[in-house]
Parts: structure tokens; sequence; C-alpha cells
């Protein structure tokens, strides 16, 4: 809305001050961009392909699992959902995270494996108990099955058995 001082003193352009602030600033944000992008998106593809790598190592364990050392007893639950299904990493995500918190349990028995994790075998200790009142009361394990991920990062976390010490003892 014009003002009665502009009908004196018309306003001056703008475009110069645009044009200038433009010439100034472009190149900055040129250097800038040309700085952080590229880490940016390494980061960013990085973790990503460490994400796709851990699911198929995850999917070739699973597999392994239930194809050459499956034992009814230990494994049916996680069986069941990993042969009827293309990508287990992805689709039995809770059945393998119960079944990963059963075997870490049970080399955490050992006093030596123990006393060399002992943050992490409490970790494991912690959610089995809390598993277990949940599911004693009929509620939801979920949200605890999903902390196992937070007990293996863990510093003295350790893997998963290999499948050679996994294989059922001959009746």
């Amino acid at each position: 809305m014009p003002m009665l001082a502009d009908l004196d003193h018309p306003v001056r352009s703008r475009t110069r001050d645009l044009l200038i602030g433009a010439l100034c600033g472009l190149p900055l944000v040129g250097l800038l961009a040309w700085l952080l992008l590229p880490s940016l998106m390494g980061s960013m593809l990085g973790s990503a392909d460490e994400y796709d790598d851990r699911l198929r190592a995850e999917d070739a364990y699973m597999q392994g699992v239930c194809t050459q050392t499956f034992d009814l007893a230990r494994d049916e639950q996680l069986c069941t959902c990993v042969l009827a299904v293309e990508f287990p990493a992805l689709d039995c995500r809770q059945p393998f995270l119960r079944w990963s918190l059963e075997r870490h349990q049970e080399r955490c028995v050992d006093a030596g494996v123990r006393k060399a994790s002992l943050s992490f075998c409490s970790c494991i200790d912690t959610l089995a108990g809390r598993i277990a009142e949940a599911e004693l009361a009929g509620e939801s394990i979920n949200a605890d099955l999903q902390r196992v991920g937070k007990c293996l990062e863990l510093p003295d976390a350790f893997t998963l058995p290999e499948l050679t010490e996994l294989v059922p003892a001959a009746p």
C-alpha cells in the first residue's frame, strides 16, 4: 500500500540489491554444498549398505538354521516363519529376536561367558525376565523384543553361535 511519502519520493527498485545478494550468496551456498553434500550422502548411503549387508547375513543365518541345523523343540517357531517367506530378515524379525534372545540366554549361563560379557548378559537376563512377566500377564512383548538390538550394541556383546554349534545331537 503506497504511503503519502511515496508520492514525493517513489520507492527505489530492489532489483539491484537482489542481484548483489545473489552474486554474494550463491558462491557461498555452492561452496557449502560442495563441502557438505558428499559427506552427507556418503553417510546415508553407507549406513543403508551396512543395513542391507546385515539383513542379508541374517537371512543366510536363519535359512541355515532352518535347513541345516533344524531342531524341532528349539527352532519350530522361527522356522515356521522363515520357510514361509521370501525375506525372513524383514518378515520374521520378531521370531528371530525371540530365538536369538533364547540363544544368548543359553550362552550366558556359562560362568566364563558371563564374566567376559557381564553387561550384555545382564541386559539379556533383564529382557528375558520382562518378557516372561509380560507373557504371564498376557501383554505384548514386541517392545521388549526390540530392545534385544540395544543389548547387541553393548561393547561386550557376543554374536550368535555358529551353525556348526547348533547341530542337534544324534539320538
